[in-house]
């Protein structure tokens, strides 16, 4: 409670002064605002946190980044959205059209002010309930007879509607106003997912070198265009509260960076970069491809240079030791009725933009026929680069039952298992979609190799409900994987837990857990067979683990005292700004690409494996040099990063949408209308129904890379 006081106290000010709500973290100004397009600006502020740490309160404050409506006229900020210039597009909007159900999912609960009618209606803000098409024409029922919307503003206000024909906003229980006479109030969040289009230009807005971003945090507490006002503020002084604005000063160390085993040599990673080149190397295992197959659905795309990447890609595959017989085809269904037996995998071209065909290509391969598809998109492989190719064959080999590459040492003792755990959530404000659950499992003791496994639940859940379910098929996996026996301890990376979640998550996820165990001790022996060896834990003992949170969605940034790049890969910090309540360290396990890295957060909730500070450090980052299709070190442990969603890459959240009865229409649900209620009548059942698991030949492989 005294926390929550204190927030309230050192945001009073600043929040006041720019009028967003008075328990809003972050604060935004149109200051260095940029237009992105598609009726979006990018707006750069502040974030500001009180967090208690050992012994002493600290406020956290970072650089914010906001995504916001284009404000004035609500005509001008449908034609940016819509992307034409031209009057006559929104003229000739029709029903059920797709620039009418982008548009109206745009608007939806923006508000606006009218600025023709009544003087009360020019200075209140009020929401969008819906659009109409020809708004001027639009009839009612007016002191006993019917008028149209042109007619009344003619007769009650002097206003001659100037676009009869252009679309119209429903505010309230109904009224209808003339798009023309409407503007969209400045400074409003746009709270949905970014549009994949404004993705990169928004990425390269809010990237900030270090020194730039420490600067501009420091320039906005205590410089002379300061926006905390922390010395000054009324609400401060009456409190009696004093901030020192100086960034405190902590002692981190930098982690042993573990070496890199292929099947050649052993590297050595270059430090600072945390980066590793497989030149004149070859994979660790690499899987021999009987025969795989080629597959166009870009018409656009040349057949002569197709030939030569697929040769290219060819021949690095054999660099790296896979040995292959090509099968060149035109369609993917067509390699199955042609050939007895299946190709390993499918090589697919694609047009730049192909969502659509691309899910269809992946629930084909995922759900319905057990085979490996590998997408290579237009714009990217036509200079037949030697690089790309070796990028997609490392993505071929693990999703083939590879291993391309492992720590030198091992990372885990004999008998361990490691495991990820996430829940992806529809977009903001979406209701009328599930939740998807996901869980990785790791199948050897390099932790290289996993099967995964996703389920659906109401939405907005963050527990996982079917978390028992998940981890019985992971632990049947892993048995297949290692003589029918289940692993002797367990360490649990879950993703996505808010702090104030941790004791939740603590009580009824590890429940869940240790429930698992009982219950594949009490099936009968005959239900639990591997390879017709009877499935047993270590010992007869249950398996011990540990449980860790991993957080990326924290505002803490560290800056090197020396220097005015990013901290090195494997920096560490274990005190001083850390958890109160639970063990906990920060880790910068990659190096930043661009901008400001961001470390991850390690809350560990319980450790019955008795693992110490310095051990579970060390496992964390040497499983971030684990992640299959990278020669990076990454930023979260890999069984992690496997899970997360990505607009670059198919992780197994994101992957869901693949799983869903095209019937369903899941892909779309983001652009459906939002419901406001709970999820109580969700019909969860429907979803379960719809959803198919990935093919049972799959399951054991990484085909989600």
């Amino acid at each position: 409670m005294a926390v929550n006081l204190l927030q309230i106290i050192v945001r009073q000010a600043a929040n006041q002064r720019h009028g967003f709500p008075l328990d809003a973290k972050s604060f935004f100004t149109n200051r260095h605002s940029i237009q992105l397009g598609g009726g979006l600006e990018a707006w750069r502020g502040f974030f500001q946190s009180v967090r208690p740490v050992l012994n002493r309160l600290l406020i956290n404050i970072d650089i914010a980044h906001a995504l916001i409506y284009h404000h004035g006229p609500l005509v001008d900020v449908a034609i940016n959205f819509l992307g034409d210039n031209s009057m006559r597009t929104l003229t000739n909007l029709r029903e059920g059209s797709t620039e009418f159900v982008r548009l109206r999912n745009f608007f939806k609960k923006v508000n606006i002010k009218i600025k023709v009618g009544p003087s009360e209606r020019n200075n209140r803000a009020r929401p969008i309930k819906d659009l109409v098409l020809n708004a001027g024409r639009y009839e009612f029922e007016k002191d006993g007879s019917t008028t149209t919307v042109y007619l009344h503003y003619r007769d009650k206000y002097n206003y001659t509607v100037k676009y009869p024909d252009l679309f119209g906003v429903r505010i309230g229980s109904g009224a209808i106003f003339p798009a023309e006479i409407c503007e969209v109030v400045p400074g409003q969040l746009y709270r949905k997912k970014i549009p994949q289009q404004l993705a990169p230009k928004f990425v390269k807005y809010t990237a900030q070198k270090p020194d730039q971003r420490l600067r501009a945090i420091q320039e906005g507490v205590a410089g002379p265009q300061q926006v905390f006002d922390y010395d000054r503020s009324d609400f401060m002084i009456d409190a009696g509260v004093e901030v020192r604005p100086e960034p405190i000063q902590i002692q981190g160390r930098v982690l042993n960076t573990p070496q890199i085993k292929y099947g050649s040599s052993v590297l050595s990673i270059r430090p600072r970069s945390g980066s590793w080149n497989v030149l004149n190397q070859r994979f660790l295992k690499p899987v021999q491809i009987r025969l795989w197959a080629v597959v166009n659905f870009d018409q656009h795309a040349n057949e002569s240079l197709i030939r030569q990447f697929v040769d290219v890609l060819a021949r690095n595959l054999h660099k790296l030791g896979q040995s292959s017989v090509l099968s060149l085809m035109n369609a993917g269904r067509a390699v199955f009725e042609q050939h007895k037996n299946a190709p390993s995998f499918l090589l697919i071209f694609l047009p730049m933009s192909a969502a659509e065909p691309k899910r269809r290509i992946k629930r084909f391969g995922d759900t319905e026929n057990g085979v490996a598809t590998q997408c290579v998109r237009q714009g990217k492989w036509e200079r037949l680069n030697d690089q790309y190719c070796n990028n997609i064959a490392l993505k071929i080999n693990a999703k083939l039952g590879g291993e391309n590459s492992a720590t030198a040492n091992q990372i885990l003792p004999a008998g361990f298992m490691v495991v990820g755990m996430d829940v992806g959530h529809p977009g903001p404000g979406v209701m009328n979609r599930p939740s998807v659950t996901s869980l990785v499992a790791s199948l050897n003791f390099s932790a290289t190799i996993y099967s995964a496994h996703s389920s659906v639940q109401k939405p907005r859940v963050e527990i996982i409900s079917d978390l028992k379910g998940m981890l019985t098929a992971a632990l049947r996996d892993f048995g297949v994987s290692n003589n029918g026996n289940y692993p002797r301890g367990i360490i649990f990376y879950r993703d996505g837990v808010s702090e104030g979640e941790y004791a939740h998550v603590a009580e009824e996820e590890i429940t869940a857990i240790k429930e698992t165990f009982r219950d594949l001790r009490a099936l009968d022996p005959r239900t639990r067979d591997f390879n017709d060896q009877p499935a047993q834990f270590h010992q007869n003992q249950y398996p011990r683990i540990t449980f860790i949170v991993v957080g990326k969605r924290h505002h803490i940034r560290f800056f090197p005292s020396t220097s005015s790049g990013n901290c090195p890969p494997g920096f560490v910090v274990d005190d001083q700004i850390t958890n109160a309540t639970f063990p906990d360290f920060y880790l910068q396990s990659h190096s930043g690409i661009q901008g400001t890295s961001r470390p991850s957060h390690y809350i560990v909730l319980q450790n019955e494996i008795g693992l110490t500070p310095d051990q579970y450090q060390e496992v964390s980052f040497a499983l971030c040099h684990v992640y299959a299709s990278a020669t990076r070190s990454v930023s979260i442990p890999a069984p992690v990063y496997f899970l997360i969603q990505n607009t670059d890459a198919d992780r197994v959240c994101a992957r869901a949408e693949n799983h869903f009865d095209e019937a369903l229409h899941f892909a779309e649900s983001d652009a459906a209308t939002t419901t406001s209620g709970g999820s109580a009548d969700f019909p969860l059942e429907k979803w379960r129904e719809g959803y198919r698991q990935v093919h049972r030949s799959m399951r054991r492989q990484m085909y989600f890379l």
